[in-house]
């Protein structure tokens, strides 16, 4: 059921690793406005949305992103490395988007920019560690 396959491009995995973190700024985007929406500060309501958010990519990058290797089915362990690998990507995306939400007038109309702004940052080293380490492929 589980195959390993040969490994993607690195091309096709940039590709595809973008397309992932466009739909999970969608996840983020929703996430954040609903809890906003709900009455939760900006503050708190954008870390829970980064995590639904981390959630989704590790899922979607498993599966078609980094499929190479993924002989196993997927487990805590894994997406709890994944969360990790995130984090260092994640402290500048969140800092990036509570300092611009806090500090520009027009993005605390459009808390959306704070979050593109935010994952824009984050995302070189959020591609690195998931390639190099969470996906690595087998030796």
């Amino acid at each position: 059921m589980f195959e390993t396959t040969p490994p993607r491009p690195l091309r096709t995995q940039l590709l595809r690793f973008g397309v992932a973190g466009v739909l999970g700024l969608g996840v983020d985007t929703a996430v954040l406005y609903a809890l906003m929406a709900l009455g939760l500060p900006f503050v708190w309501a954008r870390g829970f949305s980064f995590v639904a958010a981390a959630s989704f990519t590790w899922a979607f990058n498993r599966r078609l992103t980094f499929a190479a290797g993924m002989s196993v089915p997927p487990t805590w362990r894994e997406w709890s490395h994944y969360l990790l690998a995130m984090a260092g990507g994640g402290v500048a995306n969140y800092t990036v988007s509570v300092a611009t939400y806090q500090w520009w007038p027009l993005v605390q109309a459009y808390p959306v920019l704070a979050l593109a702004l935010g994952s824009a940052v984050g995302m070189v080293f959020n591609f690195v560690s998931a390639r190099y380490w969470v996906f690595r492929p087998p030796r």
